[in-house]
């Protein structure tokens, strides 16, 4: 287990470089969502792998968003972005994410979002339910006037998977309780809004589950995805750029045969604005220790 702990914060230090990459991008004026993310996973895949797409998050849009070539997601009249990104090294994943503020009116919403990850760091321990760090997270919420969003939160990773398992919600529920030698992902996620997020019509993320394909071009695409990206999710942009204009048929095939897994953007109920702070900690029998520093973080706000 030693080993993977190094591998862990190997890629922790990968994601937190490519992530502070894409603050001093925006900072110089970058306002292309596509740039940006193609700098993060191209920094990443210099000494690491993408553990899935970094997501760019304008304004409402909360979650799972990938930008593509023909929807670069300009982000001229955004008032905020989430910066949302993954590495892993031979597995072993890290996530993090922050919030870049464009306009000064959404500062409070964006620190509210930091403070309640900080909060939510100190919690974590063996022996502490999930409903204690949800706590953490909506008492920071209630102090700043905003809410946490109930049907987003943390999760349990292992190797080579993302979602395993544990939730960890921004509200106080559940029972599950953290244990020695867990991964978690603790990612507040606030709104001006209601407090909910919905499914969009859009899906540019997607992640293998099964092998099946008939057409010669969807088994292609299906034997390229596998042998890239495994079980962790991957972007039709990814895609499209391997195999060009036929890419998108191979999706459509692979997702109706069940073989692919959709994740669909997700995007504040009321369509308001999301702001978002994340990183990964691994629970040790003293305590839980930060993979991807978040004192850098707290500086953007």
């Amino acid at each position: 287990m030693l080993m993977s702990v190094e591998q862990l914060r190997k890629s922790g230090k990968i994601l937190e470089d490519a992530l502070r990459y894409a603050y001093e991008l925006i900072e110089s004026g970058e306002r292309s969502g596509l740039k940006i993310a193609d700098a993060v996973e191209n920094r990443i895949l210099e000494s690491a792998r993408n553990a899935f797409p970094c997501n760019i998050g304008p304004d409402h849009v909360a979650a799972h968003f990938s930008p593509t070539d023909s929807d670069p997601a300009p982000l001229d009249s955004a008032k905020l972005v989430k910066i949302d990104a993954g590495a892993h090294v031979d597995g072993w994943i890290s996530d993090a994410a922050f919030t870049y503020v464009f306009d000064e009116g959404y500062r409070k919403l964006a620190r509210a979002a930091y403070e309640a990850l900080y909060e939510a760091v100190h919690a974590v321990r063996p022996g502490v339910r999930v409903s204690e760090i949800g706590q953490a997270i909506s008492s920071v919420a209630k102090k700043y006037g905003v809410r946490p969003i109930e049907n987003l939160g943390g999760h349990q990773i292992e190797r080579y998977n993302l979602h395993a398992g544990l939730f960890v919600p921004n509200v106080p529920e559940g029972r599950a309780v953290i244990r020695e030698g867990m991964i978690l992902a603790i990612e507040p996620f606030m709104t001006d809004g209601r407090g909910f997020v919905s499914n969009g019509s859009s899906v540019t993320i997607f992640s293998l589950v099964r092998e099946r394909a008939r057409s010669p071009i969807a088994r292609k695409v299906l034997s390229y995805v596998k042998s890239e990206f495994g079980p962790l999710p991957f972007s039709q942009k990814w895609v499209e750029r391997e195999f060009g204009n036929a890419a998108r048929l191979a999706l459509y095939e692979l997702t109706k045969s069940g073989s692919l897994h959709q994740y669909p953007v997700l995007l504040e109920r009321s369509g308001t604005h999301v702001a978002q702070f994340e990183t990964t900690m691994y629970v040790d029998k003293d305590g839980a220790e930060p993979i991807v520093d978040i004192e850098w973080m707290g500086a953007l706000v």
